[in-house]
């Protein structure tokens, strides 16, 4: 039996040690960077689905390149120095005071300088909070009779048994469910500026406005709910355990977002299908999910038609590919030209008849190669426990709801709207830690749906929920719409501030 000399040995060991590093390398940047690491590009651009548009509009850049270039040959180039400060930011002016007398004498002639220039700066300053009390008084009228007594209602965004502002309501509840901030944190920061709250009372607070702002959040939901296309997904909470003091149990939340349109959270207490299967009982459209199986069945209900999700079936390749490189590439690079399909459908704003047509003849098509290659993987891989097995029997258990992505028009190949919206409450758990009572969870949603959608909507959650504060009392039941921050138009600039 022949024997491999040592050196070439040495260079066998070390092409294995240095493919074993390539192989750490990539799972420590794929931890690292998360979702950057993910992202592929096509090998070759000819085997996009959507190679058509894609040279016609290179061709277009180029031409349009061509025609600016003198333009842009000659256009300034971009000023130095840090950018201008907002024109809109109120100004205070202040003179800086003049240099002493004895230091305006020139050292040179002896005589008195004269003024040469005036030089000008800008600076963004901040004034701290400002809390005060605002002492309102009213007349009552009686009447020697034993008639009523008539007096003045007291202003919008005046509520005398919390004894708060609609302002501070507000700043409360934004710092809770817009910036993350754990009413104990709140309480610290109170502190400092001299006011003595607790979070019990700030907790007292956020439950006076969840029984003013609740009807806002039951038109949410009949809003989405009646929009046709849902997108459902779950979270995992954590709810602190009155029967074991310091232990806290699993519960969570439900997310429920329209295509492109208003979300709300529903609070839980497992992970079990019960609240979808009770929220949508009536519902009749499209409903998109991960293709977990705790959804109550309302997946398989009648008149519900179930899509399926391409990024959560490329994610189980990319976790495959550091085991498995040369195996996920292809359904890696197949999905990728799906994804970059869809993104230039949006980018040309494709009306839904052309839409319809570059799925059903091409993406459509992509889809079959890519199920079939599957199909003739799976016999080779079935008893096979590595994780590029587990990617493909995902793909191959979810090719129904995959397949109705690609024919339902117009929606989405991914859930990935719904999951952009449940990020702030994964954010806010972190901070939160845990809810700290049953009765807190289903007021968190409702809270935790009014400010997101705000978010969602472009919209200063603490200016909205002064100015809704103030009018939510005295507004139409029939216009509560009209509210909602995607509607919302402030009836003045006054009434987005305190007092």
């Amino acid at each position: 039996m022949p024997v491999k000399p040592p050196v070439e040995e040495s260079v066998q060991s070390l092409k294995q040690e240095n493919y074993r590093l390539q192989l750490r390398v990539k799972d420590l940047e794929q931890r690292l960077y998360g979702s950057k690491a993910d992202r592929r590009s096509d090998k070759d651009p000819r085997q996009t689905v959507f190679a058509g548009i894609e040279e016609k509009a290179g061709s277009q850049e180029a031409s349009s390149a061509t025609q600016s270039g003198r333009r842009k040959a000659t256009r300034a180039s971009k000023p130095r120095g840090p950018k201008p400060l907002d024109p809109k930011l109120p100004r205070v002016h202040e003179q800086v005071p003049d240099p002493s007398l004895s230091e305006l004498l020139c050292p040179v002639t002896g005589q008195l300088m004269r003024p040469g220039m005036v030089q000008r700066v800008e600076v963004l300053a901040r004034k701290p909070a400002e809390y005060y009390v605002r002492v309102l008084t009213r007349n009552v009228f009686v009447s020697e009779a034993d008639s009523a007594p008539v007096y003045s209602p007291w202003p919008n965004g005046v509520m005398p048994r919390s004894r708060v502002d609609a302002s501070l309501i507000a700043s409360v509840l934004t710092q809770r469910f817009a910036d993350h901030q754990p009413y104990y944190r709140q309480c610290e920061q109170l502190k400092r500026l001299g006011l003595e709250l607790t979070p019990n009372t700030l907790m007292s607070i956020a439950r006076v406005a969840t029984d003013h702002l609740e009807p806002l959040y039951e038109s949410l939901r009949k809003e989405v709910l009646g929009s046709g296309y849902v997108q459902l997904d779950h979270t995992p909470l954590k709810l602190l355990d009155r029967k074991r003091p310091g232990a806290a149990r699993e519960c969570g939340a439900w997310t429920y977002r329209s295509l492109d349109g208003p979300m709300f959270f529903e609070f839980t207490l497992n992970k079990t299908g019960d609240k979808p299967r009770e929220t949508l009982a009536d519902y009749q459209g499209v409903l998109q999910t991960d293709g977990a199986n705790n959804f109550g069945g309302t997946t398989q209900k009648e008149g519900v038609k179930h899509l399926g999700c391409f990024a959560h079936a490329r994610r189980y390749f990319v976790e495959a590919q550091k085991h498995d490189e040369a195996a996920c590439a292809y359904y890696l690079d197949a999905m990728d030209r799906l994804f970059r399909a869809e993104k230039l459908a949006r980018h040309f704003q494709l009306c839904s008849r052309k839409h319809r047509q570059l799925r059903q003849h091409r993406m459509l098509a992509e889809f079959e190669k890519l199920m079939e290659h599957a199909r003739k993987h799976r016999e080779e891989l079935q008893l096979n426990k590595l994780p590029i097995a587990k990617a493909v029997n995902y793909l191959l258990n979810q090719s129904g709801p995959l397949r109705a992505c690609i024919e339902e028009v117009p929606s989405r190949i991914d859930n990935n709207l719904v999951e952009n919206a449940i990020r702030p409450l994964k954010l806010g758990a972190k901070n939160w830690l845990f809810i700290g009572h049953e009765k807190a969870g289903p007021r968190n949603a409702i809270l935790f749906t009014l400010v997101q959608n705000c978010r969602l909507a472009g919209v200063n959650p603490e200016a909205w929920l002064i100015d809704v504060l103030k009018r939510i009392d005295d507004h139409p039941q029939k216009r509560i719409t009209e509210l909602l921050p995607h509607n919302w138009q402030p009836l003045s600039k006054n009434n987005t501030t305190g007092g």
